[in-house]
């Protein structure tokens, strides 16, 4: 529940000033109900205008009395008929409000002392004198299991020793209340330290409620002031602009990688150190490789350790990843000591799905998006069997939710450990093999001509698109050295994208995946062989390519689609802003209309 009340004191009207081309009120109610967290968001207002303005945006509002002293007396009022465990009041100033700093909250009730517990709430550290003496800053202070032992405007403790070392923390506005306490707040007329500091938890303390904070480092803005206003607004330019397309990119690369014919072989060795007593690896093989003693019987399964084999026909999604994590934690007792990815793109991207997911809350649907993944992932090992897709070296793990296709972008996502062979790609059938060496010459393509270019996702770029022309054109070279170089190829693609981003083809790639389950590599050929206005030389050769290597690229997949699936294609592909934005440049939205993507499926 988001209190919201029109007339604050310092700054009038504040919760209806513009925020990004939206009322703040209405960015605080989005920000909280994009957690995920809640069954249920509301805006409890005594404005009319602010009640209208949230009913207007899709949101629920509830309107109450006007004569209430606090946030908590009017959540209280339009909580008190609901059937509720947990009522969390989010200030209506913060529009920033982060889901790690919700989750903190609502974790405290997980803990051994949850008995104990009649609300939660936040805390930060503060370093700075002039904040510390602020009166509009609340400071608190904790015992050792981080029970509030009291709150206060002045600096609390006084530190009249100035060399002692005192950890200062600032109140976050944030609490998760037991519904009876709640009542109870409402109910017991206020005493005089909140009359004296106007700090509403103060009545909690002095009835004898137990308040327990958690910490958290997320550093939000609070809009009390028109100054306040100008920071968050400049704020949520600058983070929109970042996260599509920050000019510098501080991405993790894997760690360890080993190359060469016959490398598998060191597998045991590498794993060796990684392992822990009781806790059993897990390999995810494609299930191409059932009956493959060859292969198999080179993995060397010790201990507990335990091998799934995983079908590739479908891309993978976020309910597979759910219930790969759910069928480990129901047959082992401890966390695994890594995941194991042996296989093409689909399985290298469970994989590391799998190993984020077992140590993280929720869906895997919950961290589709750039940098949502809060905790790191266990130990996890990648090693392809096919060459070109680029997941062995990728910041992404790409994935088909309930309601989008995007990836799990994040410092997390990367392998910890990659083990290239080549040996392991013979057999590939030809189609695959052209597919997947088609996804990274148009890696390349993307990278190379696209509006995030720099010198580092160049480099590799220039590389990959070289080897690819080598591998697919000249047609001298042995499959041994095919093998190698695309090994090579798809890590340089999957390099200079990391640092870069994709294009055109990628976005609408996605759309035909989603709507009617096309394979990824098969679909940026179908795709890639219509964008002749976007990439003029590289689809010629592309199409040299294919008739050079016999290979017939499907037609006529959209021709019978209906207009829900159309618009669904269409939905799914211009939501990839970053693309757009890397193919296209700031103005993408008037090249890449609704129409223009329509026309282009059409010849699909």
């Amino acid at each position: 529940m988001i209190p919201a009340r029109y007339g604050a004191s310092r700054f009038p009207g504040k919760l209806m000033q513009d925020l990004g081309g939206k009322p703040v009120i209405v960015r605080t109610y989005e920000a909280a109900k994009e957690t995920g967290l809640f069954d249920e968001v509301y805006v409890v207002t005594d404005s009319e205008i602010i009640y209208n303005e949230i009913e207007l945006n899709g949101g629920n509002a509830i309107m109450s009395k006007k004569e209430h002293d606090s946030g908590s007396d009017r959540i209280a009022e339009a909580a008190e008929n609901m059937d509720v465990d947990i009522v969390v009041n989010v200030q209506g100033d913060e529009p920033f409000t982060s889901k790690k700093g919700l989750e903190k909250v609502l974790n405290v009730f997980q803990g051994p002392d949850a008995d104990k517990i009649d609300l939660a709430s936040l805390m930060t550290e503060i370093h700075d004198w002039k904040e510390i003496s602020d009166p509009n800053c609340v400071k608190v202070i904790v015992d050792k299991d981080n029970f509030a032992l009291y709150f206060s405007r002045s600096p609390i403790p006084y530190p009249r020793d100035k060399n002692a070392a005192v950890q200062y923390y600032k109140h976050k506005g944030i609490y998760a209340f037991r519904k009876q306490a709640l009542m109870d707040f409402n109910r017991l007329p206020m005493r005089s330290l909140e009359a004296a500091e106007k700090i509403e938890c103060l009545r909690y303390l002095e009835y004898g409620k137990n308040i327990k904070m958690a910490i958290t480092t997320t550093q939000g803005i609070e809009i009390d002031t028109p100054e306040d206003l100008k920071r968050a607004n400049k704020f949520l330019k600058e983070e929109t602009t970042q996260v599509v397309n920050n000019k510098y990119r501080n991405f993790p690369m894997v760690p360890k990688v080993v190359f060469g014919q016959g490398s598998f072989d060191q597998l045991s060795s590498i794993l060796a150190p990684q392992r822990k007593d009781k806790s059993p690896f897990i390999f995810l093989v494609d299930d191409v490789f059932k009956g493959n003693h060859e292969l198999v019987d080179r993995i060397n399964l010790r201990y507990n350790d335990k091998l799934f084999f995983i079908s590739a026909d479908e891309e993978p999604k976020t309910s597979q990843v759910d219930e790969i994590v759910k069928q480990i934690k129901d047959e082992f007792i401890y966390k695994p000591s890594g995941i194991i990815g042996i296989g093409g793109g689909t399985i290298l991207d469970l994989a590391k799905a799998v190993a984020i997911m077992l140590n993280n809350k929720g869906s895997a649907s919950d961290y589709q998006g750039w940098d949502l993944v809060p905790s790191k992932a266990i130990y996890h090992v990648g090693i392809p069997t096919i060459s070109g897709t680029g997941a062995e070296v990728s910041r992404t793990t790409v994935l088909t939710g309930p309601v989008k296709k995007l990836g799990i972008n994040s410092d997390f996502t990367p392998f910890d450990q990659v083990v290239l062979d080549p040996d392991l790609t013979i057999g590939v059938p030809k189609n695959q093999w052209f597919y997947t060496g088609m996804d990274c010459f148009i890696h390349c393509v993307e990278s190379l001509n696209g509006t995030f270019l720099n010198a580092f996702s160049q480099s590799y770029g220039e590389k990959a698109y070289d080897l690819c022309k080598e591998i697919f054109m000249n047609g001298d070279l042995s499959e041994e050295e095919s093998r190698g170089k695309l090994m090579m190829a798809s890590w340089h693609g999957g390099m200079s994208i990391a640092y870069s981003q994709v294009g055109v083809c990628h976005a609408m790639s996605y759309g035909l995946s989603y709507v009617l389950g096309t394979k990824h590599g098969i679909g940026n050929c179908i795709v890639f062989d219509q964008l002749e206005e976007f990439y003029p030389k590289d689809v010629v050769l592309f199409k040299q390519m294919v008739i050079d290597h016999n290979i017939d690229i499907p037609t006529g997949l959209c021709a019978n689609l209906s207009d829900e699936e159309m618009n669904t294609m269409i939905d799914i592909a211009l939501s990839l802003v970053p693309l757009w934005e890397n193919a296209l440049g700031d103005e993408w939205e008037s090249i890449a209309t609704r129409e223009k993507l329509r026309s282009l499926y059409l010849k699909m």
